[in-house]
């Protein structure tokens, strides 16, 4: 009986000590709502305390000499001193705020870079501050500002130089220069002046420069001013286009002032040429504009550049006249033409074969500084026309030949043939130089301040002017 009774103590003893324990287990997970991470889930479903594993001594020292290392370097650099860095066997934990993602970035990369790190764990937040994000930026502005009033007496130096490069340039543009680099041509002259004060205002710029330790500017500045050049050639091509041809016709200069010229279908006298394009004034008093890019790549007819010219016509002389002597008197006739030059001489010439005429080129020289060309070839074809008259030579129209039969050609009477045409009386012609043009080019120079690229001194005569002249 007893041991009965000491048994079922026993048993109530143990129910109820195991009672209490599931209690005390019950208020634990009803005071945590999760679990912590150093705890974990036995076999029995009981959750029992995870603590990790001690580091060796040796990798401790390892720990902690990487954990000063990266301290120490953090410190050192501004954008990094905020952060704090822990070390627990080769993993590395960085916790603080940095300025941009840029740096959180840099600093993950170097701590990685590191011997003996087994793995970074980057806890680092970046800061919203909008202090923080403009700190480097007043940083940068001081140092300028620093600088700069350091810098102050060689900018002061440099100034002056650059003043001076100026100076002499201005003064070495208005200087005529030695007789090598004179020419009459002013576009070539205020080209050659403008050249040679750029490259002084240009040797000061790299000075100044220089001293100030800057000479990596002038590259970027020459490499952004020729990509600018560039996309600016390319959206005014045109322009660009006879913008150069005009650069460089008043450099060779084919033609000059008043000349008579003529490109493709256009003739007329030149009256000025621009730096896009050259204006001609046609025989009707009307302005022509060409752009200078189809002049450079036209064919040009320059009339005016020779002082002698030969003018040309042709006429109809009978199939039963002599040649030779109509020849003869064609020559005769040119001769006695006002204007017309004995050397080279005249020339006539039989250049076809008709039905009812012999064609006749008739050719002759004039000075075109003295004697006007259309005058002296109108007065040449009415001297010879006159002169092939007297001598008895017909000129005849086309004939057809028309048979009429029968009562018409009994009824049809030629009448009597008509006496030759009295002899021509010479009367004297103007062949002068025509004026008229060269006036009004003078009047519209005078009135327009339009920019002029020609060489505007007289080109005094030539030796082939006063041979033709002595030989009229």
């Amino acid at each position: 009986m007893r041991r009965f009774v000491t048994c079922v103590l026993v048993v109530l003893l143990s129910m109820a000590t195991s009672g209490a324990v599931v209690d005390a287990q019950v208020v634990v997970s009803s005071q945590e709502t999760e679990p912590p991470d150093s705890l974990r889930t036995d076999t029995s479903g009981m959750q029992v305390l995870d603590v990790p594993e001690p580091v060796s001594e040796e990798r401790a020292v390892i720990d902690e000499r990487i954990r000063s290392d990266l301290q120490a370097l953090f410190d050192r650099v501004p954008s990094l001193s905020d952060l704090t860095v822990h070390v627990d066997a080769g993993v590395v934990r960085l916790e603080g705020i940095v300025a941009n993602a840029e740096i959180r970035r840099r600093a993950v990369e170097l701590v990685s870079s590191m011997e003996d790190v087994r793995f970074v764990d980057n806890r680092i937040d970046e800061s919203t501050s909008l202090e923080e994000q403009l700190r480097p930026t007043w940083a940068r502005l001081r140092e300028l500002a620093y600088g700069a009033v350091a810098k102050l007496p060689l900018l002061a130096v440099s100034l002056v130089i650059l003043t001076l490069s100026i100076v002499a340039g201005s003064l070495l543009a208005r200087w005529r220069g030695p007789s090598i680099l004179q020419t009459r041509n002013p576009f070539l002259q205020g080209l050659i002046r403008r050249a040679l004060q750029a490259v002084l205002v240009v040797l000061g710029l790299v000075l100044a420069l220089d001293l100030l330790g800057a000479t990596a500017l002038v590259g970027a500045v020459v490499g952004t001013a020729g990509l600018a050049g560039l996309a600016v050639g390319l959206a005014f091509r045109d322009i660009a286009e006879n913008y150069l041809a005009g650069v460089l016709l008043a450099l060779r200069q084919p033609f000059a002032q008043n000349d008579q010229i003529r490109v493709d279908t256009f003739e007329g006298k030149v009256v000025r040429l621009t730096p896009r394009e050259t204006i001609l004034m046609r025989a009707d008093g009307n302005h022509v504009r060409l752009p200078n890019a189809m002049i450079f790549r036209s064919p040009l007819v320059n009339f005016t550049r020779n002082p002698l010219r030969r003018f040309e016509f042709e006429a109809g002389i009978g199939t039963g006249d002599d040649l030779i002597r109509a020849r003869d008197v064609g020559v005769t006739a040119l001769l006695a033409t006002d204007g017309v030059l004995r050397s080279p001489p005249p020339e006539v010439l039989v250049t076809a074969l008709g039905d009812s005429t012999v064609t006749m080129s008739f050719a002759g020289w004039l000075d075109q500084h003295q004697t006007e060309y259309l005058r002296v070839r109108s007065e040449a074809i009415r001297m010879v026309k006159a002169h092939l008259e007297d001598a008895g030579l017909t000129m005849p129209s086309p004939e057809f030949g028309v048979e009429m039969r029968g009562e018409i050609a009994a009824a049809t009477q030629l009448g009597p043939a008509r006496p030759p045409t009295s002899p021509h009386t010479r009367t004297a012609s103007d062949v002068s130089v025509d004026r008229t043009l060269d006036e009004q080019i003078e009047a519209d120079r005078r009135h327009d301040d339009e920019a002029n690229l020609l060489d505007t001194t007289p080109t005094p005569p030539t030796r082939a002017s006063s041979r033709g002249r002595d030989s009229a």
